[in-house]
């Protein structure tokens, strides 16, 4: 009897740091994960980097690393405690008995992670096992663990953006009408750029510049043609920062689009019988990260 598949679910998330190298990537992920530090990632859930390690033994430095994310909910100690017996909260007799060690977390969650340290591209499994980490809080995540304060002092503001989905992105840049176009855009990294991107990237340095916007507005009753200059600068805002349009479809009905609201994700069933989780997390994300860098720098 054939085994049930299983479904796995990726997302991707760019870090750029400013200047660098294949090594000094390497360098701070290990940085972080000495620290150990419990990242908010919302409401009463926490995650942290628990491993990390090459992906392969004998692989050639700067090669890629990976690990786990483990996400779980912390208990506030000072909380009040609710009675389903009696319909009303705890008393402290009761609170007494209760003794959970520091070190334990419920609720916890395991998330494998691939990192690409020459195109500085981070794979994440948004989905296994029933479990998900959704985009805006695997993003907020790494975003905190690599902008922690003694970080910061050594490396600088690091900036981390999710990739967003490109079919989306070409879709909402054909949107019937387009009355507003907004590009934020963090200094990206040369190395995966096309040319036109490395420019933009130059001048920002050369201007000491660390977020560059742009705003579009259409002349009234009219919709913004979008050239291939706008164009491309859209993707490298996509790919570092957001873009967002507002606009009017066929039938001139207000729409909105922002690519953080459509992050890139690449999903793969399996048979576990033949196959396991973490293979199909590299088969993954050995094919993301080559479209990934050819559309950067297409």
């Amino acid at each position: 009897m054939m085994a049930k598949e299983k479904k796995l679910e990726i997302g991707a998330i760019n870090i750029t740091i400013q200047p660098h190298t294949p090594d000094m990537y390497l360098k701070l992920f290990r940085e972080v994960y000495k620290l150990k530090t419990p990242i908010k990632v919302s409401g009463d859930q926490f995650a942290i980097i628990a491993s990390i390690h090459k992906l392969e033994r004998g692989q050639v430095e700067p090669g890629p690393i990976t690990g786990d994310f483990y996400r779980y909910t912390a208990i506030d100690p000072e909380a009040p405690w609710f009675d389903l017996k009696t319909g009303d909260f705890a008393d402290g007799s009761l609170l007494d008995e209760i003794n959970i060690p520091e070190n334990l977390k419920p609720n916890g969650a395991r998330f494998s992670y691939i990192f690409y340290p020459k195109e500085h591209l981070l794979f994440y499994e948004s989905y296994y096992d029933s479990k998900t980490f959704g985009a805006m809080s695997a993003e907020r995540f790494v975003r905190n663990l690599l902008n922690q304060p003694s970080i910061l002092g050594k490396y600088g503001k690091i900036d981390v953006t999710h990739i967003p989905s490109k079919d989306k992105l070409n879709d909402a840049l054909k949107m019937p009408t387009k009355e507003v176009i907004e590009l934020i855009i963090t200094r990206p990294n040369g190395d995966t750029l096309g040319k036109t991107q490395k420019r933009v990237m130059d001048r920002m340095n050369a201007l000491n510049v660390e977020t560059y916007e742009e705003s579009y507005k259409a002349v009234q009753g009219r919709s913004i043609d979008v050239d291939i200059n706008l164009k491309t600068m859209a993707k490298i805002a996509a790919s570092n920062g957001k873009v967002s349009i507002k606009g009017k479809d066929s039938n001139s009905k207000p729409i909105t689009f922002s690519t953080t609201e459509h992050p890139l994700k690449k999903k793969q069933y399996f048979d576990p019988n033949v196959q396991d989780a973490f293979s199909v997390l590299i088969e993954l994300s050995s094919k993301l990260k080559d479209e990934i860098v050819k559309w950067f720098r297409s």
